[in-house]
């Protein structure tokens, strides 16, 4: 019968191998065992023999001796060459860096790679950004288990290569209407206001605003605008972010007061009080603790530190850019760069100074512009957070269609934005702001005259014409008051009388009627037509002007290369 013998297989040189390596000082070895061969019997008889190999030592794992092994324990220390294996390397691996290759990549220094600082610093913003877009995205009801949104990026072309800011001015409160100083103080809306706040969100949803992030103030009147215009405009679940940073500026002790009788009743200058309100950095008288429309005990400004409550005793419309500013820079901007279309509705000064940041009006400027009540702002922004030219930039660039009116006496000191309104109402709120500011000049002519009776007790209401044109030219050297319709035309008429008439003098009466009739002629001077970007007629005229101005840009930028 058949019997296969049991040789030792490749299989079993491996696994005797690495048993080797793994063992340790202590090695098992197979002994010395002959080579014998087994001879073949049934069919393979009278073939030659198969030799029978020699065993490689296997480590006993389970206990079960092979009738082929005879394994035996050798110390290390034996002398047998033939079964010694070589010491272990007592210098252990070579390190990476000790090699050739790895010394000659340790001598050469990448160039391109930015410094540590750098480093540092593009992963603090990319982790500000992430932060930034957790704290929108839990502005706008996330929780801070939900993901936030991925980062959002402008498109070439079309609505989506802009980013879209609205701002509104609350409708018209029952302060506004009675011509007082409101400030802080936390007043309704009229009937007319509330039918202003809805009209605004209609013009919202008929020239399809959509809005995503709405800011608005810490007074109610502010707060209601903001309810009735995403009611109106279908999106009433906008989600509204309240700060008191976005309140009107602070009036100081004029709060209350009506604009007309002001001066006397606190004993100030007339000129002095128009100055308050429509420059930049001059400041109202500051309120005390006892006025009655203090808001230090207010609840809603608990959270003021009490410098910021020192500082709100009184504000210029400087102070108010200090103020707003950084939650601007802070709040809004990070929402508009997320994608957001935000709406902020605010109170008259407050858009004033958000205008001045984003259209870098200059300080003169600034005091000619005024806010209309409920009438929705539109500033289109690029990427950047420039804002983008209406007449050209939008339609030949973005290829965004442009909507609602520019107003060209603003578009002179540099305004971008574009009202969504009535031609009619715009036209006449025009007409009222420039009246308020031939009063002012009017007041201005006057106190002139005035300064010089001061000066001449005895001359009787008789002026020298000389001596008026100086005190008109001297005021006119400043730059707020240097463009002033009715001082230029005053002074022309002076120069008029002096040179041509010969006239060196004139009674206060004739100064006043000629002050009223400047004043009266110069009505409607200022009220420049508003363009409807809407309409096509002057859309050819446009676009050869875009086309020449892109050519000189080409020009200008080959001239500098």
């Amino acid at each position: 019968m058949f019997s296969w013998p049991v040789p030792c297989d490749h299989w079993l040189w491996r696994r005797a191998h690495s048993s080797l390596v793994n063992f340790g000082s202590s090695r098992c070895f197979l002994s010395q065992r002959k080579t014998t061969s087994f001879p073949l019997a049934g069919p393979h008889a009278g073939k030659a023999a198969i030799p029978r190999l020699p065993l490689l030592p296997i480590p006993s794992i389970t206990g079960d001796s092979n009738p082929h092994l005879v394994i035996q324990e050798v110390n290390s220390t034996q002398t047998n060459e033939q079964h010694q294996l070589p010491p272990p390397s007592k210098r252990g691996p070579i390190p990476i860096s000790k090699t050739p290759r790895g010394q000659a990549a340790s001598r050469v220094r990448p160039t391109n790679l930015p410094s540590v600082e750098a480093t540092e610093r593009k992963q603090h913003e990319a982790d500000v950004d992430d932060y930034i877009r957790s704290q929108i995205h839990i502005m706008k009801g996330g929780t801070p288990c939900d993901p936030a949104p991925p980062p959002f990026q402008l498109a070439e072309y079309g609505e989506g290569s802009v980013y879209t800011l609205v701002l509104l001015r609350h409708g018209e409160s029952e302060w506004n209407s009675q011509n007082r100083y409101t400030g802080w103080c936390d007043v309704n809306l009229t009937k007319r206001g509330e039918m202003e706040a809805r009209a605004a969100g209609r013009l919202l949803y008929e020239n399809k605003i959509e809005i995503d992030h709405a800011f608005t103030s810490a007074l109610k009147r502010a707060s209601f605008t903001t309810n009735m215009a995403l009611n109106m405009a279908r999106q009433h679940w906008v989600p509204v972010t309240k700060t008191w940073r976005l309140n009107e500026r602070h009036y100081g002790a004029l709060q209350g007061f009506n604009k007309d009788s002001a001066f006397k009743e606190l004993g100030i200058d007339q000129e002095l009080v128009m100055e308050m309100r429509r420059s930049y950095d001059t400041r109202p008288p500051r309120m005390e603790d006892d006025h009655p429309y203090w808001h230090g005990s207010d609840r809603r400004y608990n959270k003021l530190t009490p410098e910021q409550l020192e500082k709100s005793r009184s504000e210029s419309l400087k102070d108010t850019m200090h103020r707003i500013r950084p939650f601007f820079e802070s709040v809004i901007v990070p929402s508009l760069r997320a994608g957001n279309k935000c709406l902020v509705v605010s109170h008259a000064n407050t858009i004033r100074t958000l205008i001045k940041y984003i259209d870098n009006i200059s300080n003169t400027d600034i005091k000619g512009m005024s806010i209309p009540t409920g009438i929705p702002l539109l500033y289109r922004l690029d990427k950047d957070l420039r804002p983008l030219d209406p007449n050209y930039e939008l339609d030949f660039r973005y290829m965004v269609e442009p909507k609602g009116f520019t107003w060209a006496t603003s578009r002179a000191h540099g305004f971008h934005g574009v009202y969504l309104g009535d031609v009619e109402r715009l036209q006449d709120i025009q007409r009222k702001r420039d009246a308020t500011n031939r009063d002012w000049q009017r007041i201005i002519l006057r106190n002139l005259a005035k300064a010089l009776d001061e000066e001449d007790p005895d001359a009787n209401g008789v002026y020298e014409t000389r001596q008026l044109w100086w005190q008109i030219h001297n005021k006119m050297i400043k730059p707020e008051f240097a463009n002033m319709v009715l001082l230029v035309k005053m002074k022309e008429k002076l120069e008029s009388m002096l040179i041509s008439r010969k006239q060196q003098y004139m009674t206060s009466q004739g100064y006043e009627n000629i002050v009223q009739k400047i004043h009266l002629s110069s009505e409607g001077e200022l009220v420049e037509p508003f363009e409807d970007l809407t309409e096509k007629r002057n859309r050819e005229e446009r676009q050869r002007r875009w086309y020449e101005n892109l050519t000189m840009d080409l020009e200008e930028d080959c001239l500098i290369k």
